[in-house]
């Protein structure tokens, strides 16, 4: 649910004036967004871009609810990444990353203080996060192992009756 004081309209259009939104017209503004657009051009975006990045002053009471502000933004502009960014959180959605990568970039994106090396460490974390698919395998293996032993045994005790 988008929380009542998030101008949508205003971060929409701000997206799509230059791909970075502010909640609010605060001083700071101004010199964050070339910092933050300077983290974009020295990070490689190309496998997510194009990306949007929008900055609240507050997070709201549900944190799920930036999620639903990224996914809003993402399906009325034509960035395919939308990163939205609060002092004590970050959420995003994209479609180029999974879960798992999103999930594990928010989370080191938001342990990071510093906006513009938050960003940084969101991209770079979101691109080099994957599953391990040999332990994926393995562990696939194993429980199919497992599931086959207790039918055969199962198997065992009902044909002793």
């Amino acid at each position: 649910m988008i929380p009542a004081d998030v101008d949508m309209d205003s971060l929409h259009a701000q997206l799509l004036d230059d791909g970075i939104a502010f909640g609010t017209d605060n001083p700071v503004n101004s010199p964050l967004e070339e910092a933050l657009r300077s983290s974009l051009g020295q990070t490689e975006t190309a496998p997510v871009d194009p990306v949007g990045v929008v900055i609240l002053e507050t997070t709201p009471t549900q944190v799920a609810d930036l999620r639903d502000i990224a996914q809003d933004l993402a399906m009325s502009t034509p960035y395919e990444t939308v990163i939205v960014r609060t002092p004590h959180a970050a959420s995003a959605v994209s479609d180029h990353l999974n879960r798992h990568q999103i999930e594990t970039a928010q989370r080191a994106m938001a342990g990071e203080p510093d906006y513009p090396a938050g960003l940084e460490l969101f991209l770079d974390t979101a691109q080099s996060t994957s599953w391990n698919w040999g332990l994926v395998g393995i562990a696939t293996v194993v429980l199919l192992m497992l599931v086959a032993a207790v039918s055969a045994t199962q198997a065992r005790k009902m044909s002793r009756r």
